[in-house]
């Protein structure tokens, strides 16, 4: 897009009209809270919202935490504050540390909040009912997002990265779990765009300004580990701003981060030193995952360097690649104009560039596509916001103001198509650039990894074509908590039918559930082996099977 004209700060006409211009990213925010809303359930669990994704292996831990927290919270009420409270909660054996609390204590309260309207069943807790706490987050990182693009780059900017993160699938799947990346991916991208905003001054920012920054820098620490990524690039600009006059802001902003992560996760209280150790190294410790790429299984240590960039690459849609390219450029050039004076965009392109390098480098674990770097996604879309709006202005100044709207409303719709196409299965969205999921699947990649698409519907499937009182095989499990979860959904327990993992030397039943997570299948459930069993339900999008049940033809 040679000749495009570089975008122009808000004027002062505009900067009068920002109060009426933030109403706008609420009423935004607020549609795309019903947007996620809308399609949430995950067993028939709830009545005011559609089927959505099917329950993700990591979902019960998170609600049954959140929920944990939230009523331990009710129980002690005010005695909370007192360190003995604290210590009963936060080194009871229920507890678990493997995540600081603030994503699962927001999970906690929208399953209360929901639960108090909707009711409780005998189950200990549901996970739809959580799952409306990365529905707001996805809200809130609407607004942040667009009135922070609003500002920087103009309206027609931030409406069309506000856009942007409706139309990638992924970004917009994860939306409608009751997991921790939305969380993350809201307080990551707030922290960044914070120290942009407060901080991009002729002068360094005054140790107030860097503290109160620091206050979000803290939240974001407290959702998940991610976010010690965070202070790398701010670091890197911040020196490259001001030298050394940025030591005392970079201090201050990262002393009350890490005062908030400390103050806000009582765990750490009652054994610094150790329980911090433990939480840092737990990464390094656990056992490894397993990916398909390219038709190969690989451990999550052995991955390619390439495949966060292939995987960021396939999973946005082509045309907002492009106009990303075109922002990102953008920025590059203005770069050029004054090198020792980095703008905050600077920072922008190294917060969105930097998980992805260190997600290349070898040894670093990765796995389940981009779910580890999501909160690149929303830097993304505000690169792609900048570079829509220099080619909405290029357009322009060739086509009448009307006709040029409405070319560019239409191709940002044709670029939210998949958002559309891949209802609830998001998480197994690839774009045009690999072919779709048929390309994908004819490339050898991952087509499924969460448990997601073993949907409501298919639960409900399943109870209808399998007898009463019948024993269902599962695989793969991940986790014995999936299992678990998935027996207590009602209409498996009224129909008595028993849920149990899979094992292929001596299957017991003849009846098995499974998700295409190719790695941790057996042979005999590969689609080159179908032969085995004869497939009586099966979740098939873009003609790529996702989840099957099967009926084998042996049982021993």
């Amino acid at each position: 897009m040679t000749g495009m004209t570089q975008l122009k700060p808000p004027s002062e006409s505009e900067n009068k009209q920002r109060p009426a211009a933030a109403l706008w990213y609420l009423m935004l925010a607020c549609l795309a809270f019903v947007l996620v809303a809308a399609q949430l359930d995950c067993a028939q669990d709830l009545s005011l919202t559609g089927p959505g994704p099917g329950m993700t292996v990591d979902e019960p831990f998170n609600v049954g935490q959140g929920v944990f927290l939230v009523r331990a919270i009710q129980v002690y009420g005010l005695g909370v504050i007192a360190p003995e409270s604290l210590r009963e909660i936060f080194e009871h054996p229920n507890y678990l540390p493997d995540h600081p609390p603030l994503g699962r204590l927001l999970i906690g309260i929208a399953h209360e909040t929901i639960a108090a309207f909707a009711g409780n069943d005998a189950r200990p807790f549901v996970v739809t009912y959580g799952r409306y706490a990365s529905a707001f987050c996805f809200a809130c990182l609407v607004l942040v997002v667009g009135w922070f693009t609003a500002r920087r780059s103009g309206h027609t900017a931030a409406l069309i990265t506000v856009a942007s993160l409706i139309a990638m699938p992924r970004l917009f799947g994860h939306a409608h779990l009751a997991a921790l990346e939305t969380a993350t991916t809201l307080f990551y991208v707030s922290t960044v765009l914070a120290v942009v905003y407060f901080w991009d001054t002729e002068s360094p920012p005054t140790p107030k300004r860097a503290c109160l920054t620091g206050l979000i820098l803290g939240l974001a620490l407290l959702t998940k580990i991610q976010a010690v990524l965070i202070p790398i690039p701010v670091i890197i600009w911040s020196l490259w701003k001001w030298r050394q006059k940025a030591i005392l802001p970079l201090i201050c902003w990262g002393g009350i981060g890490v005062l908030i992560f400390f103050v806000g996760w009582p765990w750490l209280w009652f054994d610094p030193v150790g329980h911090l150790s433990e939480y840092l190294g737990r990464t390094t410790e656990r056992a490894a995952l397993y990916v398909e790429y390219f038709g190969s299984k690989y451990a999550d240590h052995d991955l390619p360097w390439h495949y966060p960039w292939v995987m960021l690459l396939t999973t946005i849609p082509v045309g907002l690649l492009v106009l990303g390219c075109v922002g990102a450029t953008k920025i590059v050039r203005a770069l050029k104009g004054s090198p020792k004076r980095p703008s905050g965009e600077i920072l922008l392109l190294l917060s969105f560039l930097w998980p992805l390098f260190l997600f290349s480098l070898p040894g670093i674990t990765v796995y389940d596509g981009v779910r580890l770097f999501l909160m690149v996604f929303p830097l993304a879309a505000i690169l792609i916001g900048q570079g829509g709006a220099l080619a909405f202005d290029w357009l322009r100044q060739r086509v009448p103001s009307k006709p040029a709207t409405i070319v560019a409303v239409l191709l940002l719709l044709s670029q939210a198509y998949a958002t559309l196409a891949y209802v609830p299965y998001w998480l197994s969205s690839y774009s045009l650039l690999i072919g779709g999921l048929q390309g994908a699947n004819a490339a050898g990649m991952e087509l499924t990894y969460w448990g997601d698409s073993i949907t409501a519907d298919m639960l409900q499937q399943v109870v209808q074509d399998v007898p009463e009182n019948s024993v269902v095989q599962l695989a793969p499990i991940l986790h014995p908590a999936y299992l678990q979860m998935l027996q207590e959904t009602p209409e498996v327990k009224r129909k008595g039918i028993r849920l149990i993992p899979f094992e292929s030397e001596k299957p017991v039943s003849e009846y098995v559930l499974y998700f295409q997570r190719n790695p941790y299948l057996p042979e005999i459930l590969k689609p080159q082996q179908m032969e085995v069993g004869q497939v009586i339900r099966e979740v098939n999008h873009q003609g790529v099977a996702l989840a099957r049940l099967i009926r084998l033809n042996k049982v021993r």
